[in-house]
């Protein structure tokens, strides 16, 4: 069982970034885009075909790794093969995350339902999660904060109990990310009208400042690249353009700028290639103005270059492939894999009401960078 002491990591990366104004109440989660609808009247296979009565409630398959909520149901579909499991039934997906092994997913209420034997399920309703992320490797915690909540909390599906994080600073929580070994965490706040990114242990205990901005930079997304060295994190800049940053662990004082968006367009969203070598954002500063883009290097590329409607990332298939969102903002959704590298985009399903890749997370690291002292405490989630 492990703790993480902040030591030299907090005193050697805080960044003064000059910016724009104030940010938004709330960012997107990883892995999920706020683009969920209230009904689907008709939804559709690529082949046309509606989906099957009834919910036989059997184990998905590893292959099925598109989740889907439509016609008041929980569903898991295999993008290649196109065979097709109802998981279970639900009206409230919420959040509609699934955990690092893909074998249990976060629902509205903080209900949780598992697909394997095993998984933890919690069915009494509770606090509606504003932001959450799954807890690493497993998945037996969630960190998560209520729209208006001054410090975040954490469920221990274990026991059902949930725990005020009091030590973390009081203040509006837009991001919640954690770390893949579990030891950690890292959050956008704001108080004050300006915005920062903390890091802490996994208890929330010895929060360090990582990042802020004096006048007033709006952070829209923050993550742990797969392999734990790096804190990733997307800016809105004063400038009028999105920015992609990292600040890597292994050498604390080391802060890196990446890919670069053109002037008036901002990012809200960054998703990682399973093994590290491409990302996803989604630019656009409302729903009805998000558009998917692929980047590779400082390249990029719609994902979805011919649809008039909002699209979205949902996630990642494989390591080359996306799921892509397009409709959304009130309306039903249509699914599409598409190629990172390029190439036409397949529809996978219309018509639904939430989605999500279940695909498990890359193999984790059981540690933190060594420049990050650990002592005893809480352990992974």
């Amino acid at each position: 069982m492990t703790r993480l002491r902040m030591g030299a990591l907090g005193l050697a990366v805080v960044l003064v970034l000059p910016g724009c104004t104030a940010g938004r109440s709330s960012t997107p989660t990883p892995g999920t885009p706020r683009v969920t609808t209230t009904s689907s009247p008709s939804t559709l296979l690529a082949s046309g075909e509606p989906l099957p009565p009834g919910c036989n409630r059997e184990r998905p398959s590893a292959a099925q790794t598109v989740a889907f909520v439509a016609e008041g149901r929980a569903w898991a579909l295999d993008p290649g093969g196109g065979t097709l499991t109802c998981l279970f039934k639900t009206t409230e997906p919420g959040p509609f995350i699934w955990g690092p092994l893909g074998d249990r997913v976060l629902l509205g209420g903080l209900r949780v339902r598992g697909t394997a034997p095993g998984a933890p399920a919690r069915g009494a309703e509770g606090p509606q999660a504003a932001v959450a992320d799954w807890g690493h490797p497993v998945g037996i915690a969630i960190v998560f904060a209520e729209a208006g909540a001054n410090t975040p909390e954490k469920l221990f599906l274990e026991d059902d109990r949930i725990e005020s994080l009091r030590t973390l600073p009081n203040a509006k929580y837009l991001d919640i990310a954690y770390h893949p070994s579990g030891l950690a965490l890292a959050f956008i706040i704001e108080r004050g009208g300006r915005q920062s990114i903390w890091f802490s242990t996994n208890e929330g205990k010895d929060a360090k400042r990582l990042v802020f901005s004096k006048t007033g930079t709006r952070f829209t997304h923050v993550a742990f690249s797969h392999d734990g060295r790096s804190l990733l994190y997307t800016a809105e800049h004063a400038e009028g353009f999105g920015q992609v940053h990292s600040i890597d662990l292994t050498e604390p004082g080391r802060i890196l700028e990446g890919w670069k968006s053109q002037d008036g367009q901002f990012v809200r969203g960054l998703f990682e290639a399973p093994h590290g070598r491409g990302f996803a954002v989604n630019l656009g500063e409302s729903c009805e103005t998000s558009r998917a883009l692929a980047l590779a290097g400082r390249n990029d590329h719609l994902a979805l270059p011919d649809e008039e409607r909002p699209t979205s990332i949902v996630g990642w298939l494989d390591p080359a492939t996306l799921l892509v969102a397009a409709g959304g903002c009130g309306k039903p959704l249509d699914l599409f894999s598409v190629d990172f590298r390029g190439g036409a985009p397949v529809l996978l399903v219309s018509g639904v009401d939430a989605a999500a890749s279940r695909a498990p997370a890359p193999k984790a690291p059981s540690s933190l960078p060594k420049e990050v002292q650990l002592d005893t405490g809480s352990g992974a989630g």
